[in-house]
């Protein structure tokens, strides 16, 4: 009987360790405002800029990579 309380307690040592690990890794991370400005100004590279498939459109892009588009 002793050992089965034993072996009952650490199981659920375990278990409640393994279920805060779990919590824990799961709050949500608040990032500064400038940490923020800094993946915005990342991310407006990441579209098209105003590119269109129309062969007489002004592309804003500076390299070869769509060969359908008009550079500047």
């Amino acid at each position: 009987m002793r050992t089965k309380t034993i072996k009952a307690g650490i199981v659920a040592a375990f278990a409640l360790i393994a279920g805060y690990t779990v919590y824990n890794s799961q709050k949500e991370v608040a990032l500064s405002d400038i940490a923020m400005e800094n993946v915005e100004a990342l991310a407006v590279g990441e579209s098209n800029r105003g590119c269109t498939a129309d062969r007489n459109a002004i592309c804003e892009t500076s390299h070869n990579d769509y060969p359908d588009y008009r550079n500047n």
